[in-house]
């Protein structure tokens, strides 16, 4: 594993984009690609916790060549995936796969080794990459620029230091910590709660699914996928209401609505459950207004975060930032970039209510209510 650093080597940088993850080391690698310099990233993490989301489809592909690391990449041996099966909006079973789709297939990640390759890939370009580091503080000076305050360590915050930075990418995730310390709020629609486990497959003579599997269900929907090393990942996914009502914070009550919905239960067949328990994420559907300002802009689930059901959350954050990229390169303003985030997010709430009106089985149900009236 490369040994990222764990403070930053000097205390002026060109850019500082604050979150290590997929959209941070994208706008990093392309920034460093267009020639740009003194590029600092802050990761409040180590690239070895779990994260949930782990699609990557096909279109990506476009923005890996972009980035000139397609071919390191599939040397990563993450698993192909070819599609998804689904049962929503009735019991039978539907396909959409990507035989047909000239890009060929997508892929089920090992997502903190993606994390981890695509930071060594933005390090490999002479990004300065600083691990367990977090933005507590952020100033801004004349005639431009920022004072960020930074605590490194991790999440006992031993040290601190300040940086002058020109110009600030916030792609801290849905935290928008740097855009929330400038004035920027969310805007958006129903948020989600993920509730997932993760399984060790025992037997590895069965057949492995290559589909991403759905299953909507009174309470919510089933996600389910074959993920690399021999695992399989299952995440229930309603809202904060419904998981207080059916008390689904609890594992037995999580299993027997799992059990409950027998085609998503199959795919636990020769499993065992991986230690952690039911782990919750939030899964928030928003756009931040203003997502840009003088020296900052912010990129990826800091921008605008898309409900789970659509499978582009990485995607989008590979795609903001390569466009933030060129944005910031050539000093064209957060005109063109904020349009282009604000639209795709209009098209994204549009696509969003088609699905989501396509199951009409429990009209009733609090959940999908919600989603209807949305």
């Amino acid at each position: 594993m490369l040994p990222f650093a764990t403070e930053p080597g000097q205390r002026h940088y060109r850019v500082a984009i604050i979150g290590g993850g997929p959209a941070g080391s994208a706008c990093a690698l392309a920034l460093a690609q267009r020639g740009v310099t003194d590029i600092l990233m802050l990761e409040a993490g180590d690239y070895s916790q779990f994260r949930i989301g782990e699609s990557l489809p096909p279109e990506s592909r476009r923005v890996l060549q972009a980035l000139g690391i397609v071919q390191a990449f599939m040397q990563e041996g993450h698993a192909p995936c070819y599609g998804s099966c689904s049962y929503w909006g009735s019991d039978k079973r539907g396909y959409n796969d990507t035989l047909m789709n000239p890009l060929d297939h997508g892929w089920h990640l090992d997502r903190c080794k993606f994390d981890r390759f695509m930071a060594t890939q933005a390090h490999n370009q002479g990004v300065h990459v600083v691990t367990q580091a977090r933005l507590a503080a952020s100033t801004p000076t004349a005639p431009a620029g920022f004072l960020l305050d930074v605590a490194l360590g991790g999440p006992a915050a031993r040290r601190r230091t300040r940086l002058q930075v020109d110009f600030v990418v916030d792609a801290s995730g849905t935290r928008a910590v740097f855009a929330r310390q400038r004035g920027s709020r969310k805007r958006g629609t129903n948020p989600l709660v993920c509730l997932a486990a993760r399984f060790a497959i025992l037997d590895r003579e069965p057949q492995r699914s290559s589909l991403t599997h759905l299953e909507a269900v009174e309470h919510g929907w089933w996600y389910g996928a074959h993920v690399p090393d021999a695992r399989v990942l299952l995440a229930f996914y309603t809202d904060a209401a419904t998981v207080k009502a059916q008390r689904l914070q609890h594992p037995q009550r999580w299993m027997a609505l799992l059990e409950a919905a027998v085609n998503s239960a199959r795919l636990l067949h020769h499993t065992a459950p991986l230690s952690g328990g039911i782990l919750s994420f939030p899964a928030p559907s928003y756009c931040l207004a203003p997502l840009y300002g003088a020296g900052w802009l912010a990129i990826g689930d800091a921008a605008s975060a898309y409900d789970p059901i659509m499978s582009q959350g990485i995607h989008k954050a590979l795609a903001n930032g390569v466009l933030a990229a060129e944005t910031i390169s050539t000093l064209s303003g957060g005109q063109r970039f904020a349009h282009s985030v604000a639209t795709a997010y209009q098209h994204y709430v549009s696509m969003r209510r088609y699905v989501y009106g396509l199951e009409q089985r429990w009209p009733e149900a609090p959940f999908w209510k919600k989603q209807h009236d949305d």
